[in-house]
């Protein structure tokens, strides 16, 4: 009887050990799925901090100024906002940097020779001083804040990875 249950333990702490094992590799499995999908997110931010980066800096520097603006205050205050913008599969022409703020999220696609991966993109953009601090009105310098999430019902990624950039007009 006691050798039953001596080898009943053993079996138990075998299969418990296997258990933890099994855990461990499954987390490390996760842990990589979720490092591709951050990589994947971040070139897709990469690729639409491209687009916006090649559009003017504001609406008043569209199609180029004869004079170079010298003073902040010429420039348009506030930012489009809610725009379906051409660029990420929208209807509107989004032709400057601050047409992108709160635009319309777009779905973007990373392709793999295996399988192609949808996140979701939204953008925000906001102005900074000398200082790098936001602040309400017009400055020579612009922050884009692109942030992507995967899409889908049950997302790999518990928060959107965020990438940022800052423009300036010199």
């Amino acid at each position: 009887m006691q050798q039953t249950l001596l080898a009943l333990l053993a079996l138990m702490m075998a299969t418990f050990f296997n258990f933890n094992q099994m855990q461990t590799e499954l987390q490390k499995q996760r842990q990589v799925v979720r490092s591709e999908m951050e990589q994947m997110a971040l070139g897709v931010g990469m690729q639409t901090m491209e687009v916006i980066r090649a559009r003017a800096f504001d609406e008043a520097t569209i199609g180029g100024t004869e004079d170079r603006i010298t003073d902040p205050t010429e420039f348009r205050g506030s930012f489009g906002g809610g725009m379906d913008c051409q660029a990420f599969g929208g209807s509107q022409t989004c032709d400057s940097v601050g047409d992108f703020h709160d635009m319309t999220p777009s779905t973007e696609t990373f392709e793999t020779p295996e399988f192609d991966m949808e996140f979701t993109v939204e953008v925000e953009v906001r102005y900074l001083d000398q200082g790098m601090n936001v602040v309400p009105g017009p400055t020579f310098r612009k922050e884009v804040v692109v942030y992507v999430q995967d899409a889908g019902d049950d997302p790999f990624l518990a928060e959107p990875i965020q990438f940022s950039e800052v423009l300036s007009y010199y």
